[in-house]
């Protein structure tokens, strides 16, 4: 049977399925809940690394063994899902009473400590070498050894304390950056001036680096460390709370295939909608002047704007989540069901040989959320040196050029991830859905890959008109084949609750759907552990971002600082790894086990099923 003849076979029976405004209710809920989950995906691992200062495996190890948590404690909730029996249903009393607890937990890991604090000693800045005097001795000058030479360092204004106003609030300038002490560097043998400014920086950056710091130690760092670890775990049960019922709300919305298909393809869209929330990153900033004034330093003026940000679009967030509670409602029954032991679900989900073949091609599809993770960090610093207002204007005068160069990259990104999924349903329609799903992960590892390869011949500058529609058309691509596979992967989990709905008569749409929210936060662990080697490995971490924001402030370039290794580590994360995981994934599903033209049978006697049990039980009652 053709695909359009299996299509017309599922719709000749009369399906019970959504009204137009509960698919527009449980699409608003779902755009909110991607907003906070992008919040935290994107905005958090820059938060802990480059805010607060944790160190780089600390944080990698904190969102890996998250994850491994997440793998009992996923499975846990979609058998708790699937035990709820109420009058709303088994999916819509989690979505009603949610969202609120979210809100919450989602705030918690910003609100903490400061790791490594940069004191008055990091707060400085080199004098001109024209401005020097000679070198008298006194209580303010600090020596460092550095490369076997003695240096010593003078504060040129007399102190090394911030100036402040009579009210004791740090001054700044015209653009609100805080007014730093000069410094003048002499060797210590001879007491002379250190001229070459190379020199001078990279010496200054070391003192910076082991005297401009207070790293906390013992109880104080365990106790961040540990509050970053406990909030950001709290915050992934409360997510999954409300994560599996909202998928897994989409299969008991509908009997029909077409229209599931359509509310799964309308869902993932919403759901890189909500990747507005990986705009936080980019928005904090704008809010640390505000703190400025009130006399706060660099660090922690950008730690309260992130704090403050962060309740803000996380109560936006909330409120539009709590959209999905009100308006859903569970139209395929499930009173009737037998309920399992979480023992046997873990069973029941392993021994369903499609659902275990998506399982395991999803974690080898982990890399893929290096994108989200390392995204934001890229952008912030490669394209905007970590400081947006000044980047996009220069001169008080917007940077037209960039900003469409950016708005080029954004489009290609954005129109493959969002747009191009949006005609999934018709491919579904014409090819089988194995067919599609190998198609895109086998095909989608090469633009991926071809991202870092193109950067390298660029030799590491592809701010260029051609390189950023080169660089567009690449993540067009990759973005589009991501983008398909998130709608396949949810529409074939919901063929396989219907395939052992068939098979052994229990519908386990939460166990299955848990599954889902399992391998993206499998992912995302796997994902973190990588990002952290490979951080670690060049030296991004801890005291060095913090060297390396003060740098930046002092007019470096991020494309060419530590010789581009920074730069090089981030695209090689968002395109080599992931190039791996889309071919890998392939493999557990190229012999998929569950064909479209067996689901199509399935699912139209599953319809005659429960319409003869509805018709039997009617005649009982009467």
């Amino acid at each position: 049977m053709s695909k359009n003849k299996q299509a017309e076979a599922a719709s000749a029976i009369a399906h019970n399925t959504y009204t137009k405004k509960e698919l527009a209710g449980y699409l608003t809920g779902l755009a909110g809940q991607n907003i906070i989950y992008n919040i935290i995906a994107t905005g958090l691992a820059f938060y802990f690394q480059s805010v607060i200062f944790l160190p780089a495996i600390a944080v990698s190890l904190i969102f890996a063994l998250a994850r491994v948590w997440d793998a009992i404690n996923d499975p846990m909730m979609g058998t708790i899902v699937d035990k709820t029996r109420t009058k709303w249903g088994k999916c819509k009393p989690y979505l009603m009473f949610v969202p609120v607890v979210i809100l919450v937990t989602t705030i918690l890991p910003f609100l903490n400590g400061m790791y490594a604090e940069p004191n008055n000693l990091h707060e400085v800045t080199l004098q001109d070498s024209a401005a020097y005097v000679d070198y008298v001795d006194s209580d303010l000058t600090k020596e460092l050894e550095y490369d076997g030479v003695k240096y010593l360092f003078v504060p040129a204004g007399g102190t090394w304390e911030l100036q402040k106003d009579a009210d004791g609030r740090v001054l700044t300038d015209e653009d609100n950056n805080i007014i730093k002490n000069k410094v003048m560097i002499y060797t210590a043998s001879d007491k002379a001036p250190v001229t070459d400014k190379a020199l001078a920086e990279t010496v200054l950056q070391e003192f910076q680096s082991e005297l401009g710091f207070e790293k906390k130690t013992g109880g104080a760092a365990i106790g961040i460390i540990a509050w970053a670890a406990i909030s950001y775990v709290l915050w992934g049960m409360t997510y999954t709370i409300g994560d599996i019922p909202l998928w897994g709300v989409t299969s008991l919305m509908t009997e029909d295939q077409n229209d599931r298909a359509k509310i799964l393809t309308l869902a993932r869209a919403v759901a890189n909608v909500g990747m507005i929330g990986t705009l936080f990153t980019m928005i904090a900033p704008a809010f640390q002047g505000m703190f400025k004034a009130k006399g706060m330093d660099e660090a922690h003026s950008l730690q309260a704007a992130y704090i403050t940000l962060s309740v803000v679009m996380t109560l936006f967030a909330s409120i539009l989540f709590q959209f999905a509670g009100l308006s859903v409602k569970e139209r395929v029954s499930s009173k009737n069901e037998k309920t399992y032991t979480i023992r046997e679900n873990f069973k029941i989900m392993f021994g369903n040989k499609p659902f275990r073949q998506i399982l395991i091609s999803g974690i080898l599809r982990s890399p893929i959320q290096l994108l989200g993770i390392v995204a934001m960090t890229l952008i912030m610093y490669y394209f905007f040196n970590n400081d947006i207002g000044k980047t996009l204007f220069v001169n008080n005068a917007l940077n037209v050029n960039l900003v469409l160069k950016i708005l080029i990259l954004v489009v290609g990104l954005f129109g493959g991830m969002i747009g191009f999924p949006l005609f999934v349903p018709k491919l579904i329609n014409k090819f089988e859905k194995k067919t599609l799903y190998n198609f895109f992960t086998l095909v989608g590892a090469i633009p991926f890959a071809f991202i870092f390869i193109f950067f390298i011949l660029s030799k590491g500058n592809i701010l260029t008109w051609g390189g950023m529609i080169v660089m567009s058309i690449l993540f067009f691509m990759a973005g589009a084949s991501m983008g398909s596979l998130n709608v396949l992967q949810s529409v074939m989990i919901a063929d396989c609750v219907d395939y052992e709905e068939y098979n052994n008569g229990i519908r386990p749409d939460g166990v299955f759907f848990s599954g889902q929210s399992f391998i993206t936060k499998l992912s995302a662990g796997i994902a973190s552990l990588i990002s952290g080697a490979v951080y670690a490995f060049v030296g991004f971490s801890d005291k060095n971002v913090a060297l390396l924001n003060n740098a930046l402030i002092n007019g470096a370039d991020f494309k060419v600082y530590n010789d581009g290794k920074f730069a090089a580590a981030m695209f090689f994360l968002i395109s080599i790894p992931p190039a791996i995981g889309m071919a890998l994934a392939a493999i557990p599903t190229i012999k998929y086990a569950l064909t479209d033209k067996e689901h199509t049978r399935i699912l139209d006697e599953l319809v005659e099923r429960r319409a003869a049990a509805a018709e039997a039980k009617a005649e009982t009652e009467e």
